[in-house]
């Protein structure tokens, strides 16, 4: 995105828009300028496309990249780049005699790649109702695309198209052979197999990553639930086991180690049985049922107590 505002802000300064859009007739047949077909997609022609554009990929590639990765994300860039070039380039040379003779200047078979990644793989959020139209989440996106799509028609139409083409074989597993560097011979792959050598991405990302920096780590967490005090807000609150008769009668039928039968069922006192009640009703501050409790007495006020019977007498 920073390279691509750069880049169209320069070719504005230096009054070189002329050369950034590829034209067939004459600039390819006549004059030879085989050099528009890599360099077109690196620059927009003017400062509407370049605001659509720079809104697009900020809304839709953040997404993409995350759930890609950053070695992927990448192999996609230039997968996406490559082939929908070679689209346009394969119909403006079939069809421009019927009127299909250039390509605009700008990223248009990336973004639209992207659009088509965005629209099969994230879900929409929420939906809503616009005179009687259902939307989604996603329909401003769409809206700023359809901008795009139509802003320079046939030639922004036949770059769109190519995009969305590349995005749709993209996700296919159609087998093509693709110069895989990190092989020694071709592969038949799928477009989605292809990825940059892991030298080159590493040289790329140290070059790169002090001048557009790196998200953040995530920040821990320092809530304290309540019940919880300064000793123990640093510990995770878990429940200790309950010991309740049934496991403590459990524990008494394990095998003798001497003679391997079961040593007899002893049953349980009654002061035995009060003291697993007590042990039951007991609250460890930090615990689900401290927090809840508090959140209870917060909501219905302290406890009342009943007043008993030599009261009610009196």
């Amino acid at each position: 995105m920073l390279f691509l505002g750069i880049t169209t802000i320069t070719a504005s300064l230096l009054d070189i828009k002329p050369y950034l859009h590829l034209q067939l007739v004459p600039h390819i047949t006549q004059y030879r300028q085989l050099w528009r077909i890599p360099l077109h997609p690196f620059a927009f022609a003017n400062s509407t496309e370049l605001l659509l554009g720079e809104i697009l990929l900020h809304n839709v590639s953040r997404g993409i990249e995350r759930s890609f990765g950053p070695r992927k994300f990448a192999s996609f860039v230039l997968v996406s780049t490559v082939i929908s070039v070679l689209f346009s380039l394969a119909v403006i040379l079939v069809f421009h005699k019927l009127g299909l003779n250039s390509v605009p200047a700008g990223p248009y078979g990336l973004i639209f790649s992207l659009l088509w990644q965005n629209y099969r793989t994230v879900p929409t959020l929420y939906q809503f109702h616009v005179f009687g139209l259902n939307l989604s989440s996603n329909a401003m996106t769409y809206i700023l695309a359809s901008q795009l799509f139509i802003s320079n028609p046939p030639a922004s139409i036949l770059a769109a198209s190519s995009g969305l083409l590349t995005g749709h074989l993209y996700r296919l597993d159609t087998l093509l052979s693709l110069p895989l560097p990190s092989h020694r011979r071709r592969f038949l792959r799928p477009l989605k197999a292809y990825r940059l050598p892991l030298s080159l991405h590493i040289l790329l990302s140290r070059l790169f990553s002090p001048l557009i920096g790196q998200s953040a780590p995530p920040r821990r967490s320092n809530r304290v639930l309540p019940g919880q005090t300064q000793g123990t807000a640093t510990t995770t609150a878990v429940n200790p086991p309950t010991r309740n008769l049934r496991n403590l009668l459990a524990g008494r039928l394990r095998p003798s180690a001497r003679g391997g039968g079961q040593v007899p069922i002893v049953p349980p006192s009654p002061g035995d049985a009060q003291n697993i009640r007590n042990r039951e009703n007991v609250i460890v501050p930090g615990s689900a049922r401290a927090a809840m409790g508090q959140f209870v007495t917060q909501m219905t006020g302290p406890e009342q107590r009943l007043p008993s019977e030599e009261e009610i007498a009196a």
